[in-house]
């Protein structure tokens, strides 16, 4: 549950508490006047008679208001839930190699066809910096080439040997986006699908 859902909760339950204690107390006061006037009526009773069961009412109608919200703000909760749930999987299902990273090029999510391609699983490629990867050689290139991508240019793609646990490293042509304002720290999230180069 989120904050605000939980701190529409605690105010229904709050004000429901309220309602009832105040109800109560009311009883007991006003049973207490009329054994003490001996059944008549008094008009100062009655006027705070009055003012108490509009003050409850009103806090009932307000209890019902909270309460509605705090139904809606479950429901989109759990569609969003849904949602997220629903594109994660398509993600990690895709029969395209693909990996999250932030902008420095920090593997931050890889899909299995990516763990296949590198021949690792894939939660061991999370947190690892794709240039670990790239044989020494390249790396000068390969981090010259990710400085350079902006939101602006759109798609980028390249070609850049990756290494793979056990085997001669594998040319691959990668297709990058940045997405900005996402991430931990929102400087945004690089989005790749590799696929392996044809060969002349």
């Amino acid at each position: 549950m989120s904050n605000s859902e939980s701190s529409s909760a605690d105010i229904v339950t709050s004000l429901s508490r309220g309602r009832y204690a105040v109800m109560a107390r009311a009883s007991a006061l006003l049973t207490t006047s009329q054994l003490n006037h001996d059944g008549s009526s008094d008009t100062d009773v009655q006027a705070v008679s009055g003012l108490l069961m509009t003050a409850l009412e009103e806090l009932k109608v307000a209890e019902e208001e909270l309460r509605v919200q705090n139904a809606t703000l479950e429901a989109q909760r759990a569609g969003v839930d849904e949602r997220t749930r629903h594109y994660r999987q398509l993600f990690l299902d895709a029969p395209v190699a693909g990996l999250v990273t932030d902008v420095h090029g920090t593997i931050l999510e890889a899909n299995a066809e990516a763990g296949a391609m590198l021949r690792r699983e894939p939660r061991h490629l999370e947190r690892k910096p794709i240039a670990v990867l790239i044989p020494v050689e390249a790396r000068d290139v390969f981090r010259q080439q990710l400085s350079r991508l902006s939101p602006e240019e759109g798609v980028r793609a390249w070609r850049f040997p990756i290494g793979r646990a056990g085997h001669v490293p594998l040319e691959v042509c990668a297709t990058v986006k940045l997405i900005p304002d996402l991430g931990p720290t929102r400087n945004g999230l690089l989005y790749w699908a590799l696929r392996e180069a044809a060969t002349n």
